[in-house]
This record gives structure tokens, C-alpha cells and sequence, in this order.
């Protein structure tokens, strides 16, 4: 236990690289999450996945022995079709895996790939990472689409409904440059591209810039504490954001931008894709522990 432990009223905690590796828990991180609970100690799970959907993460959390429920969740995905709800875009072109794209279910559907006279053209591109989609011919698709080229020999220019030029929008999740991913056939443990350099690619070849939604954006953590507030019939003035600790492997993508803007309390934990250097940053953590489990026992 450490000489001066936080004292931190409600968390935003990440999952993978902190809760769980890959299809494993982290060490002692399962019986961490009901300690929380029996202590009445309010989170939310920030997650930055676009491999899948929120239910799909959901069950998949459950598989892992962490009960979770939906309003306890805030993904980049559903950040990203937050997004775009805002800004009334119903057709986005899709780069990511079938499960992903369930997030964007209720919008008109933007992922076929056949093309008629009457079909409207693509208002949004939106990349999660999935590696068969960001091919060399998917991402050449999103380019097309951001430059307002053809993308059909059916339909002659992407022009919407009135005539005028579309301007189609760029939308990611973050960017992330790599991540912390398990043992495959091909690979050993370690670290693996992230969307982060897919995201840059189409925006330096497009000259379109992104707008990133997920973590660590400012806007992200405050709807987190917004759903957190509200799950717990916390008054909007009812929670000092210096009470409130955010959980990571990752100094900048989970304890960065947003998270420092806010003044909320930055935990880095030494699992995922932490590294030795990790912490020789200008923006060193508040705490850095072994594991999620060693944070929770030091705060309860």
C-alpha cells in the first residue's frame, strides 16, 4: 500500500491493457471491480475498442467473470455515432468489422457494396480497426469518398441530392498509434499497429482532418462523468473533478489530453502496452501501480 494513497469519490476505468488482456482478466482485476461495488465507489468502463459493437463488449466482459450492465459502458464507437447523430450524417462508409458496425445499426445501411442511380453517396467515413477492412481497397474506397471522386462506374460524381458538391466528413474513434495485443499463430505477445496510423494516412492523402471522439478527448470524458453522474443520482455540482481518477495502460491515450484538461485524477497501471519508459513523460502520472487490483486495494 502506498504512503499517500488518492482519495477519489468515482473512476473512469479502461478496459484492455487494465481489466483484461486479451481474453484473460489482469491479476485480481475481476474481484477488484466488486470491491468497488461493495465499497459503493461509482465508475464507468472507457473503453477505446472499435473491434466491436457495446453488446458485443458487454457479453465479452461477461465471459471474462466482470458484471457489467449497458449504462455502465462509453465506448469510441458509440461516441463516434453520437457524433454523427448530432450532425444528422446518414450514410457513412464504414471501415471496420461486421460486429462494429451493429453500433450504427439504426442508421440507414452504408456498408454495401453494390451502388444504384438513385442510392445517395456517402456523407461520413468512420474507421475502427479491423485489418481486412483497412485494406488496400477500403482505404482507397474512404480516400475517394473525402475527395469526392467516384467511387461506382454507376453513379458519375458524388453529388447529393440538390447537386452541389458533398463535402464527406472523417470520423475516428482515436489515434492510437499501437496497442498490446495476445499470442496468435503468426506472433508472440506484444505491441501491434494501432488505427492511429490508418487515421493519419487518409487524413495527410485526403487533406481532411479527423475528428476523434474516444479518448482521450475532452468531450469523452465529459460524457463519461455525465453518465456517471446520472447513474448514480449525482447532482450535476455534486462532483469535483478532482475527485475523479482515471485508470489506464496507456500515459497518453488513456491518461492524456482530456483527462489533464479536466483536472481528473491520472492512474497509470504497469500491464498492457506499459513500457519502462512509459512514465518519462512531461505529464507524469499522479500514480502508477502493478496492476488495477494493487490500485483498488491502495484506494479502499
Amino acid at each position: 500500500m502506498s504512503k499517500n494513497p488518492l482519495k477519489l469519490k468515482a473512476l473512469l476505468i479502461d478496459l484492455n491493457g487494465t481489466l483484461h488482456l486479451g481474453s484473460e482478466p489482469t491479476k485480481g482485476a475481476v474481484q477488484a471491480i466488486e470491491k468497488l461495488r461493495k465499497a459503493k465507489i461509482p465508475f464507468i468502463f472507457c473503453s477505446n475498442s472499435t473491434k466491436e459493437s457495446s453488446n458485443h463488449l458487454l457479453y465479452k466482459l461477461g465471459e471474462l467473470g466482470f458484471k457489467a450492465e449497458k449504462e455502465e459502458l462509453m465506448t469510441s464507437l458509440s461516441a463516434c455515432k453520437q457524433l454523427v447523430e448530432k450532425r444528422e450524417l446518414k450514410y457513412p462508409y464504414l471501415l471496420m468489422s461486421d460486429s462494429a458496425k451493429e453500433e450504427f445499426s439504426s442508421l440507414p445501411s452504408s456498408s454495401s457494396s453494390s451502388s444504384s442511380s438513385n442510392q445517395q453517396v456517402y456523407d461520413s467515413v468512420i474507421l475502427g480497426l479491423d485489418p481486412p477492412s483497412l485494406s488496400y481497397e477500403g482505404l482507397n474506397k474512404a480516400f475517394r469518398i473525402l475527395k469526392n471522386e467516384a467511387i461506382s462506374s454507376s453513379i458519375s460524381d458524388n453529388v447529393n441530392d440538390n447537386g452541389s458538391s458533398q463535402k464527406a466528413v472523417l470520423i475516428a474513434p482515436h489515434k492510437s498509434l499501437y496497442q498490446q495485443t495476445p499470442a496468435t499463430e503468426d506472433l508472440p505477445e506484444g505491441l501491434s499497429l494501432g488505427i492511429g496510423p490508418f487515421v493519419t494516412l487518409l487524413e495527410e492523402a485526403s487533406g481532411e482532418k479527423a475528428h476523434i471522439v474516444g479518448k482521450p478527448t475532452k468531450s469523452f470524458f465529459e460524457l463519461a462523468i455525465e453518465r456517471l453522474k446520472s447513474n448514480n443520482g449525482i447532482p450535476a455540482n455534486g462532483l469535483e473533478k478532482s475527485d475523479i481518477g482515471v485508470i489506464g495502460d496507456d500515459i497518453n491515450n488513456d491518461l492524456g489530453g482530456g483527462a489533464r484538461e479536466l483536472g481528473l485524477k491520472r492512474i497509470l497501471v504497469r500491464t498492457g502496452k506499459y513500457r519502462k519508459d512509459s512514465e518519462k513523460t512531461e505529464y507524469p502520472p499522479d500514480k502508477t501501480y502493478g496492476n488495477f487490483a494493487e490500485f483498488v486495494d491502495d484506494l479502499i
